[in-house]
């Protein structure tokens, strides 16, 4: 069957659980045709350090959001694609901690971002297997469970000539049917 007779995959609204700092914004997800791929677009998810009187920031982002699947598609499996970049000199650090989360488990890698002078791109994935319960045994439905994404970053200055500036710009979901 043709993945338009089979339906589109629908999603509940993006809830920001946390956000630092507070005016980093999070735009409604743009999605595929399909709904199998989403972007949550992030704007101001910065941490950054450009003064000696500020040693250390964090940016911080935790959310979810949950697949409305259609009957007649199965979903395997989930990859998160987090994007962003960074740009650290003179010995400042960054550590970044990712998450893609479940209601009973969930990924996370933790990284440390080299300092240089040049920009950084930052491309990261995590994968999971998707989370849904038996299907309903008179509408043969099944319910996937949400999703939680989470970004955390901290950056630390080693002395006063050190600048750091660590940003997150989007995260790309695709779904895996089977």
């Amino acid at each position: 069957m043709a993945d338009s007779e089979q339906g589109v995959i629908e999603w509940s609204d993006f809830r920001i659980l946390a956000i630092t700092p507070a005016e980093a914004k999070v735009a409604s997800p743009a999605l595929s045709p399909d709904g199998r791929k989403l972007s949550v677009l992030i704007e101001g998810l910065t941490a950054r350090i450009d003064i000696a009187t500020v040693p250390s920031a964090v940016s911080i982002l935790v959310g979810s959001i949950s697949p409305k699947v259609p009957s007649g598609i199965a979903l395997s499996a989930l990859r998160a694609d987090f994007r962003g970049q960074a740009i650290l000199t003179n010995g400042a650090r960054a550590t970044i901690q990712l998450g893609l989360g479940r209601s009973i488990d969930g990924q996370t890698l933790t990284s440390l971002i080299p300092g240089g002078e040049d920009n950084v791109e930052i491309v990261r994935s995590l994968y999971s297997p998707v989370e849904a319960t038996l299907p309903n045994p008179e509408s043969g439905e099944v319910t996937y469970g949400a999703i939680t994404i989470s970004i955390v970053v901290t950056v630390a200055s080693t002395g006063p000539e050190s600048t750091v500036l660590v940003e997150f710009d989007s995260v790309d979901l695709e779904l895996w049917t089977r």
